[in-house]
């Protein structure tokens, strides 16, 4: 029996609706607009994936239910119906995650083996998030007890005592002035990773998290998760960054764990990470990081904003205009090159 793995503990935003977005268009500013228009309504998101499958752009965007009309409304003047929308979702996010990769493939076997399909994941290095039905909400709580333990609570029974009058803390607020330059607490970023584009059915997330976690029993980190709405109904997309290696092959461990897999692979590629007081609670963030990038010539492979964090690839020659890109939008008092600590 695998033993189960210690988290801080977990939390749950409701009231919140999905909108899926495939782009039909390749230009490079498109995310940078539809953002910019959601920014300049001043509606906050809690949750954005953003994804490159040298195709089309993929994001997922959640924002509250109050919003969801209105910000249906407003891609569709700019765009057309390029979207759809999943109306009564909710966020579960565990935490402290540490892009441990035994984290996130025990989240998608336990979640595969429950009968829970989520719409979309994403990790940052605090947390991963899963998106889920607002009717999937117990099951999917109670099931995190078994791979994992909680220094909060040890029960299902306790988590939803400690939630009795805190709903209202979990309601993203949003901040009542704008920064000229948001904080970030600290820009981290680690090189020589690999870019993995993954198409698979719906309901195979088990063996990939079977597969995630063999690759951690090499001792690789996942520093990059989200996954993506696919245009084959029945199917969907997940990209992953791996570190780079000459010993072994990152294709080959999970087309060989989790067989029946479509893989692309793009490498070198680098990722980044930061957190910042007020990320999680105002609106633009996003937008102004996406515009500055749009400004620098920047490319973007993939972006993930969960639980007050940005994490992000771009291709390893672009790296310093990426860090360049984001120290003029975000005032930055540490810029750190990371290497994955010790499974």
């Amino acid at each position: 029996m695998t033993p189960q793995a210690r988290l801080g503990g977990f939390k749950i935003l409701k009231d919140v609706v999905r909108i899926s977005i495939i782009s039909p268009t390749q230009t490079e500013d498109f995310p940078a607009q539809l953002l910019q228009i959601i920014a300049e309504a001043k509606i906050n998101l809690p949750y954005v994936t953003v994804v490159n499958d040298g195709r089309s752009w993929r994001l997922n965007i959640m924002v509250d239910s109050v919003h969801g009309a209105r910000t249906s409304h407003l891609i569709e003047q700019a765009f057309g119906k390029i979207f759809t929308n999943a109306a009564e979702s909710v966020i579960l996010s565990i935490f402290p995650h540490r892009s441990d990769p035994i984290i996130t493939g025990s989240l998608l076997e336990v979640f595969d083996q429950e009968g829970i399909d989520p719409d979309g994941y994403a990790n940052s290095p605090s947390a991963i998030s899963a998106v889920l039905k607002r009717g999937m909400v117990k099951k999917a709580s109670n099931a995190l007890f078994g791979p994992f333990t909680f220094s909060a609570y040890r029960t299902p029974a306790d988590w939803k005592l400690a939630q009795k009058g805190k709903e209202q803390l979990y309601k993203e607020v949003v901040a009542s002035y704008q920064e000229k330059k948001p904080k970030v607490y600290g820009l981290e970023y680690q090189e020589e990773q690999e870019f993995l584009q993954i198409e698979l059915k719906r309901g195979q997330m088990g063996p990939v998290g079977t597969a995630v976690k063999e690759l951690a029993r090499i001792g690789l980190y996942l520093t990059f998760l989200a996954t993506s709405p696919s245009q084959e109904k029945g199917r969907e997309k997940l990209f992953i960054c791996l570190p780079m290696s000459k010993s072994h092959s990152n294709t080959e461990i999970l087309s060989g764990t989790a067989p029946g897999m479509e893989m692309a692979s793009i490498s070198p590629v680098a990722t980044f990470a930061m957190n910042g007081p007020h990320f999680g609670d105002r609106y633009g963030i996003v937008s102004e990081l996406l515009g500055s990038f749009e400004k620098n010539e920047t490319g973007l492979l993939g972006l993930s904003c969960t639980i007050a964090s940005i994490t992000g690839v771009v291709h390893s020659h672009q790296l310093e205009s990426a860090i360049r890109a984001i120290q003029e939008c975000f005032e930055v008092p540490s810029i750190t090159k990371n290497s994955p600590p010790p499974l």
